[in-house]
């Protein structure tokens, strides 16, 4: 089914996520920058909740300061528009690179199997999913910092045949200086599976969110005041989307800055 893209995110996932972009290359490559993003979709088990979860969440925080780990984000996910096969919580993390998530893997499976122990007392997870991350529009400079919830969208797209994905950078690039210009809160990632997706009848999640569901809603508003034609115009012969899933997220990590 086609879906309009229309682009907005969470301040949060612009500073945690958002090491490179599509657009703004790489200093030392022609490559645009790749974040390793790992999602998982849990079922609490019986008897057990958000506050157990939260519980945990603090263990393993403390236990990943104490093994000095800096370099990896994470929130939880809840979904609020959801389809025919919801999940209770989803975790989304991310690592600054390929070489912080193979050496924190191995931290995990080698070290931290008493904390895991504690997660799956809590949860019951049906799948984990690894993907290449590409952060294709930024929000503006001025735009103030999140709190810790957002509201994130997901939607799985494809190139229509004969189309290269470099069209559709290109019209990324447009729709961003027209979305700023009419005053869309806006930023948005690609995912690129490349790990354990079953469901792999796509090319690539189109992930957009908001600060809260306000600007989301105003976001939405503006979009049917008649700027979802000139999304139309960009993307509707160049990619095609299913119907938008909506989570509510909440940072339980965050990437240490170098201003800490």
């Amino acid at each position: 089914m086609k879906k309009i893209l229309t682009t907005t995110v969470s301040a949060a996932l612009v500073m945690f996520l958002g090491f490179g972009t599509a657009i703004a290359q790489d200093e030392k490559s022609d490559e645009p920058k790749a974040t390793p993003v790992e999602t998982w979709t849990c079922d609490f088990n019986e008897g057990k909740g958000p506050a157990d979860l939260e519980k945990v969440i603090a263990e393993w925080n403390d236990w990943m300061d104490d093994q000095g780990t800096t370099d990896y984000f994470a929130a939880t996910i809840t979904p609020n528009y959801f389809g025919e096969r919801p999940f209770d919580i989803g975790w989304l993390g991310a690592w600054t690179d390929g070489n912080a998530m193979g050496a924190g893997t191995d931290l995990w499976i080698n070290e931290g199997s008493d904390v895991a122990a504690k997660f799956w007392e809590v949860l019951t997870c049906g799948s984990h999913t690894n993907f290449v991350s590409i952060n294709v529009k930024r929000l503006p400079e001025n735009d103030d910092e999140s709190d810790d919830s957002f509201v994130l969208t997901f939607s799985n797209c494809s190139m229509e045949e004969g189309k290269e994905y470099s069209e559709f950078t290109e019209a990324q690039k447009t729709w961003n200086a027209y979305a700023d210009e009419n005053g869309f809160v806006s930023s948005a990632w690609v995912f690129w599976p490349v790990f354990g997706e079953s469901d792999n009848d796509y090319d690539f999640k189109y992930v957009t969110g908001t600060d809260d569901h306000t600007t989301l809603g105003a976001n939405y508003q503006l979009s049917t005041e008649g700027h979802w034609r000139k999304s139309n115009e960009l993307f509707s012969d160049l990619v095609d989307c299913d119907i938008s899933r909506v989570y509510d997220a909440k940072v339980v990590r965050e990437i240490e800055s170098d201003d800490d």
